[in-house]
């Protein structure tokens, strides 16, 4: 039986039109689990000395603990942004069958 601890939440922030491929391209590599993609996020924030906005998609994955840095790198290396947002959490509780699922979708078949 697997725990919270075996599960990790992913955010990521990109254009709205290339949300779907990333996502994708982790999920046929089985380093995340599944993703949802909430578009229309408006960003504020600086870059290059001064503030700036734009309209983003909000991509929030779940994936096992153990494939995290994993995935992580692999968006570094597709996301179209010089520095992309690529955090992860913890999740203080979560549903046992729920983990157990997460876990083994991202494993490669």
């Amino acid at each position: 039986m697997l725990d919270a601890d075996a599960l990790r939440l992913l955010v990521m922030t990109c254009p709205q039109d290339q949300a779907e491929s990333l996502l994708r391209t982790l999920l046929d590599e089985h380093l995340v689990a599944c993703g949802n993609i909430l578009p229309g996020v408006l960003a504020h924030y600086w870059w290059q000395g001064r503030v700036c906005s734009d309209l983003e998609a909000l991509v929030v994955m779940e994936t096992a603990a153990d494939r995290l840095e994993a995935a992580m790198r692999r968006l570094a290396e597709i996301h179209p942004y010089e520095v992309p947002k690529l955090l992860a959490f913890t999740p203080a509780a979560a549903h046992a069958p729920y983990v157990q699922w997460a876990v083994a979708a991202t494993r490669p078949a």
